[in-house]
């Protein structure tokens, strides 16, 4: 399972003190993360980003939260917007794991973790069984770690780890 997957991932990370980042659109892919609370990311220090919708807003309400900039889809300027916005949120949160689970806003991230000593995850959408995600493209040669929650992806991506789904 998934879960199961993670949580081995993070046994490196694991501890009081330690931070997560985690990065998701609003929709489908926060509800993805967000799912993740209870059993994987409560008991670490978290920062979320997100975009400020009603139901990012209404959920993330007692959680330390940053709010980037959308569309992302195919939008040049915000990319650049949520660049920005990376680079500073990673400088003054200095998280020991940035992960996320897309869309656009993760790449800046995702690709910029590094640079700030932080492991990097993506988990790709579960709505994606036979292709990888524009962000799952950009991203799958920077990323630590790249989980896929389809078989297929599995086989055609030597990188991709498929270990079950979220759901």
């Amino acid at each position: 399972m998934l879960l199961a997957v993670c949580r081995q991932q993070e046994k490196g990370v694991s501890g009081q003190g330690k931070k997560l980042l985690l990065v998701c659109s609003s929709g489908g892919h926060f509800l993805q993360m967000y799912s993740l609370l209870d059993p994987l990311w409560k008991n670490y220090s978290r920062v979320w980003v997100s975009f400020k919708k009603a139901d990012t807003t209404s959920m993330l309400k007692d959680e330390h939260a940053y709010w980037g900039y959308y569309p992302t889809n195919r939008n040049l300027p915000n990319l650049l917007r949520n660049a920005a916005l990376a680079w500073k949120i990673l400088r003054r949160e200095r998280p020991d794991v940035v992960i996320s689970t897309g869309a656009g806003i993760g790449v800046p991230f995702l690709l910029l973790a590094g640079l700030f000593k932080a492991r990097s995850i993506y988990i790709e959408s579960f709505a994606r069984k036979n292709d990888l995600s524009l962000t799952g493209k950009l991203v799958y040669n920077f990323v630590d770690n790249f989980f896929v929650q389809s078989e297929i992806l599995d086989k055609r991506y030597s990188k991709a780890v498929f270990k079950g789904t979220i759901y």
